[in-house]
């Protein structure tokens, strides 16, 4: 009996990377619950080049193998669960791809969150080239994101909202004044080349200038996904980061980031719309806990570790 389930990351369209990184801390709760072997495999997916490699005993098999993956995606937590009870009995692997998850509000265990940081981990190539990238855009090393969440109409159809703009432009200036350091990230590339145009000068180094992408979809520019990539680790070092979601859930893309770096994540939605979401699925967001110290991090990378 093999025992062993492999998450593979792939590309998949209705699983970007917040959907891989949920459906992993899934899989290893399960994994301590029903005591078997989990193993990430990166290697199909194109982030596995800005990330140190994580070779195991079935590396050849997965790629041998593609055509038995499971896809586990948008599936009931239970049929993942049920779905593994019956693979462990045979000798050979699991190979799944799920974005599962059993409670959205449950913050994983620090032995989850340690898992989660080595997969994590950048390669020197990537480091060098976020150094560089926030000299460029004059990051220092204590800073705050506020994080813009437009929506996939945006993101992958690459509409055009202005009348959403406006209303955002209101919160970029409350939260501009109260936070020191804070730099505005967002999935619409129209949504900061209008911020561009609106704002100060003084204020327009604040915007985080790379071209946002999904990271699900199979022909994107690695260029590209690399800046994508680059926003991510920009959250896990981040001393807060505040969300704002045209959707009723917080974006997983900072949700996760949040919870496996533990930097704190508040919402800048107005109350009402909050406590609609919470409502609505059950889940705080605001703040979520902080259970290590300190919360400074710096380009360094300490805290990904």
């Amino acid at each position: 009996m093999s025992n062993t389930v492999i998450m593979v990351w792939k590309q998949h369209m209705n699983s970007g990377f917040g959907d891989l990184l949920r459906g992993t801390i899934y899989l290893h709760k399960l994994s301590q619950r029903m005591n078997f072997r989990l193993i990430v495999d990166t290697q199909l997916h194109p982030v596995s080049k800005f990330l140190v490699p994580r070779p195991h005993m079935y590396s050849s098999y997965v790629m041998e193998h593609q055509s038995e993956i499971y896809y586990g995606i948008s599936k009931d937590p239970e049929e993942i669960v049920n779905t593994i009870k019956t693979a462990i009995k045979y000798d050979k692997p699991l190979l799944i791809m799920t974005n599962a998850l059993d409670n959205y509000s449950e913050s994983p265990s620090n032995g989850c969150k340690h898992f989660m940081r080595s997969l994590l981990i950048p390669t020197e190539e990537f480091k060098r080239y976020f150094n560089e990238m926030c000299t460029a855009f004059r990051i220092p090393k204590i800073y705050s994101i506020a994080h813009f969440r437009l929506g996939d109409e945006e993101l992958v159809d690459n509409k055009i909202n202005s009348e959403q703009y406006n209303e955002l432009c209101g919160i970029i200036d409350v939260q501009m004044a109260r936070t020191p350091n804070l730099y505005i990230m967002s999935d619409s590339l129209h949504f900061k080349k209008y911020l561009c145009k609106r704002m100060r000068p003084e204020l327009i180094v604040r915007i985080i200038p790379t071209t946002p992408i999904h990271l699900a979809h199979p022909d994107t520019d690695v260029e590209k996904m690399k800046e994508t990539m680059f926003d991510f680790m920009l959250l896990t070092n981040a001393r807060i980061i505040k969300t704002h979601s045209k959707y009723k859930w917080v974006s997983g893309f900072v949700q996760w980031a949040s919870h496996i770096f533990n930097v704190p994540l508040i919402n800048m939605k107005p109350k009402m719309m909050v406590n609609l979401y919470q409502r609505t699925t059950n889940t705080t967001v605001q703040p979520l806990p902080i259970t290590t110290s300190p919360l400074v991090r710096n380009r360094t990378f300490q805290k990904m570790f």
